[in-house]
């Protein structure tokens, strides 16, 4: 994510960070409403944040921002009143889809090599998303530094 420069539009921009988050709230959306009783796990309120040292995102804080999303994805769509969940899904559950947009260009070339490989991208994405959802963050500024020399690539 960017650090610098001016963020995209329909980005909220972390002033405090100087981070563009993407898709994390909704206009107007709040904190939620929680209830006294109701313990509140890492994530769960906000975006976590990153420390030197840390390491790989626990359990603990995976769950909370399941719970934050699904929270703010009820809230989209007007079913504020049905339950969040209690415990990270199973690692055997039936996969998901998910939308993303990605460059025509260089899937052109993945599916090509992912075709010499004897595989799919799909696979692909799920074994990147394995290693990196298992792998400790890095420095949100470093990761910008970096992502910002990829893009700027030209072939």
């Amino acid at each position: 994510m960017a650090t610098s420069g001016s963020p995209a539009q329909g980005a909220d921009v972390d002033r405090s960070r100087r981070r563009v988050r993407r898709g994390l709230y909704t206009a107007g959306a709040t904190a939620p409403e929680l209830s006294d009783d109701e313990a509140t796990l890492p994530g769960e309120t906000g975006p976590l944040t990153w420390e030197p040292g840390r390491g790989p995102v626990t359990g603990q804080e995976a769950l909370g921002v399941l719970r934050r999303r699904r929270r703010q994805e009820l809230a989209r769509s007007g079913k504020g009143n049905e339950e969040l969940p209690t415990e990270l899904p199973e690692e055997n559950e039936k996969k998901t889809a998910q939308l993303t947009r990605l460059p025509p260009h260089y899937l052109a070339f993945a599916h090509a090599r992912a075709e010499i490989e004897g595989t799919n991208l799909t696979a692909v994405f799920e074994e990147f998303l394995i290693q990196y959802s298992l792998g400790k963050p890095q420095d949100p500024e470093e990761v910008a530094e970096r992502q910002m020399k990829l893009f700027r690539r030209s072939y």
